[in-house]
């Protein structure tokens, strides 16, 4: 009954979005990866590496303006749950198998993980610091394991609030945690073995605002995306509350900053990439996106590429690349959400309280399929990746929008080094 209600939701949440759609043609590459990617990273030379949830793991490697996977990076069959690029680009990978964590490292022109570090069982969202020290955010031990430079084990784990989902790290290796469960940001300082101070972002009645995805500026501010409120907060450095919220609508759920300080952020519900520029106080404006966008991240030519994972079979999630010039052309016409009157909820407020986007629908794809998803995919993925499914019937209305020329299923084998 829950994913039912779900998904009838996410039906008037698309329409909505749809709705309001701007009239700009958004200049849009799909990248054909046969696999399910939850995670993307994006080197400073423009490469991007896609993390495989699905069978065979591994991680795709496509370079700078091509639209397939020039080869794949072995995991060692292990699904990828996690990815960090660090300073010196090396990879960073969080794999599972059964009841096994790990996060695998793959230095520079390796073919693979070279090592592994032991972490617990789950599936773990990551961030690399400026000195190489990796953090790891474990959802179902409510904490964050440090791993120091060029370390063989983890070096520490420090608690942190209910549910936490992602990480970010300024420049000065602070790291900050969303925890969406408790509603909190915690603040982690370079080298501490415990949260300096914790920022609430709570609603009036009390329940929390489900910040998720989140981004640390070049000057340290950081930008907090809360799903149930659908506003972004801002954190300006060494402060305690939110300095302001700037309204997106539709569940934002993951945010990306620009080079130029431009953001950028998915909305699960309304479906759409949203572009907030610098030191606006609103929404510039949008491009409607492919399906139930989740993860997203910025190339250094100021393009974003967006995943929309797959809903019940690998090779159907959706990897797209949204030009410099499409984004810059959404934000010339103001095409800013309305934020909600006072005492009402934004379109967010379907999404249920206290629950963390991973875990907010049941498991659709039928027993016993050949192409299902393993077992557990929609309760258990990293960041809100399983929240996708909450957008299922959406998805299926727009699935075919801009797929054209798409290679035959089997072309691309996940791990076949395309």
């Amino acid at each position: 009954m829950g994913y039912r209600w779900a998904a009838s939701t996410a039906v008037i949440g698309a329409m909505l979005g749809l709705a309001a759609a701007p009239a700009v043609a958004a200049a849009d590459e799909a990248i054909y990866i046969y696999g399910t990617p939850v995670r993307v990273a994006i080197a400073a030379d423009g490469t991007a590496y896609l993390g495989n949830y699905g069978q065979g793991g591994g991680v795709f490697v496509v370079p700078s303006g091509a639209t397939k996977a020039a080869r794949t990076l072995s995991t060692g069959g292990r699904i990828t749950t996690g990815l960090a690029l660090g300073p010196d680009g090396t990879l960073y990978v969080a794999t599972a198998e059964g009841d096994q964590g790990a996060v695998g490292i793959i230095p520079p022109g390796a073919a693979g993980v070279e090592r592994t570090v032991p972490v617990a069982a789950g599936l773990h969202p990551l961030a690399a610091g400026p000195d190489g020290t990796v953090y790891v955010a474990n959802p179902a031990g409510d904490s964050v394991s440090v791993i120091a430079p060029n370390g063989t084990a983890v070096d520490r784990t420090i608690k942190v609030g209910a549910g936490p989902a992602e990480i970010a790290v300024t420049k000065d290796g602070t790291a900050f945690v969303t925890s969406q469960t408790a509603g909190t940001v915690s603040v982690i300082p370079a080298g501490a073995d415990t949260v300096s101070k914790t920022i609430e972002l709570i609603s009036d009645t009390g329940t929390s605002e489900q910040p998720h995805g989140i981004a640390a500026g070049p000057d340290g501010t950081v930008y907090v995306a809360n799903i149930k409120s659908s506003d972004i907060a801002v954190i300006k450095p060494g402060a305690d509350t939110a300095a302001e919220r700037i309204f997106v609508g539709g569940g934002p759920q993951d945010v990306a900053i620009a080079s130029d300080g431009s953001l950028y952020i998915t909305s699960l519900l309304s479906q759409k990439l949203s572009v907030i520029r610098p030191h606006a106080k609103d929404v510039a404006g949008s491009i409607p996106t492919d399906g139930g966008p989740g993860h997203l991240a910025v190339a250094p030519d100021g393009s974003a590429m967006v995943i929309s994972p797959a809903v019940s079979w690998p090779g159907d999630g959706a990897v797209v690349r949204y030009s410099a010039a499409a984004l810059a052309a959404a934000s010339q016409g103001s095409t800013a959400a309305t934020p909600p009157a006072s005492g009402t909820q934004g379109p967010a407020a379907a999404v249920p309280s206290a629950v963390p986007a991973a875990e907010a629908a049941a498991q659709p794809a039928a027993a016993g399929s050949g192409n299902a998803l393993p077992a557990g995919f929609w309760y258990t993925l990293p960041g809100g990746v399983g929240a996708a499914v909450v957008a299922l019937a959406a998805w299926i209305l727009v699935k075919g929008r801009r797929r054209q020329g798409r290679p035959e299923d089997g072309a691309c084998s996940a791990g076949s080094g395309l």
